[in-house]
């Protein structure tokens, strides 16, 4: 089992790794419900768009910043 080093820099980033998705999620989830909300939508409605609007919107921003810091990590190295 060969195990790679990994460098200073590389472990820092892996620290500093923010949940960007998570929170554009919960963000998108707390607009739809506030909006429905004011229209006067259903509460299985709301629910129902919440979810599917906080999972696809959240995985959407996480593969895209997955990509974005995959494609800076081979820039910088």
């Amino acid at each position: 089992m060969s195990r790679k080093p990994t460098t200073r820099r590389a472990s820092q980033r892996m620290q500093k790794a923010f949940p960007v998705g998570t929170l554009v999620a919960l963000l998108t989830a707390v607009a739809v419900t506030l909006t429905g909300i004011i229209m006067g939508v259903e509460s299985t409605t709301i629910l129902t768009r919440a979810a599917v609007s906080a999972l696809m919107v959240g995985s959407v921003v996480s593969i895209g910043v997955g990509v974005i810091r995959l494609a800076d990590a081979d820039y910088k190295d």
